[in-house]
């Protein structure tokens, strides 16, 4: 008995993480950022990244027409297999000067087609300085189809001179085989 009602509370906390994900857009002028219809534009952090870090295990950053929540095109973001040893933790990132004034959120649908739970995060990096603007938190991302709305609204002062749009991975599991997942659709809800 004590272990239903254990894995009832864990089955239960584990909904309540996830709710964060497929919520409702927030109100607000939506422009569409990259729907990966015009190309690739996208670098995935590979070996020559170790120097600001430990090893990343992103491998690609490829367009595939496997999936897309709009267009014929998405974003596939690959990762080598995440054993006991591994740093668990892959970069993407889009870098080129844009002017993202007035935005308040970026919303990105995924497509997670593994048996298995990703933490994804969204950071900007803006000015000559670089400034790390960090959206308010991470989320889990499980298998299917899901939008996630990263909040920005602590650094919309920077947002006019955004320098590198990254999305990170920092998972926990180990996972023995290389791995996937799709993004499309990013849009910037001012």
């Amino acid at each position: 008995m004590k272990k239903i009602f254990f894995g009832l509370i864990i089955m239960l906390a584990s909904s309540a993480l996830f709710a964060q994900v497929d919520v409702e857009l927030p109100k607000g002028s939506v422009e569409l950022f990259d729907g990966f219809e015009k190309g690739n534009y996208w670098i995935w952090a590979g070996f020559d990244y170790d120097q600001w870090g430990s090893h990343k295990i992103s491998t690609g950053a490829n367009l595939s027409k496997d999936w897309a929540s709009e267009g014929r095109h998405s974003l596939e973001l690959t990762m080598e297999a995440m054993d006991v040893a591994s740093s668990k933790s892959a970069v993407w990132f889009y870098d080129g000067t844009n002017d993202l004034s007035g935005t308040k959120y970026i919303a990105i649908d995924f497509y997670n087609p593994e048996n298995y739970t990703y933490n994804i995060l969204a950071v900007c990096q803006a000015t000559n300085e670089w400034k790390w603007c960090q959206a308010t938190q991470s989320y889990l991302v499980p298998k299917g189809k899901h939008t996630v709305v990263f909040d920005f609204r602590e650094h919309t002062a920077f947002l006019n001179d955004v320098k590198r749009i990254s999305i990170t991975t920092d998972n926990w599991e180990v996972y023995p085989k290389e791995s996937h997942i799709y993004i499309d659709n990013i849009r910037l809800i001012k």
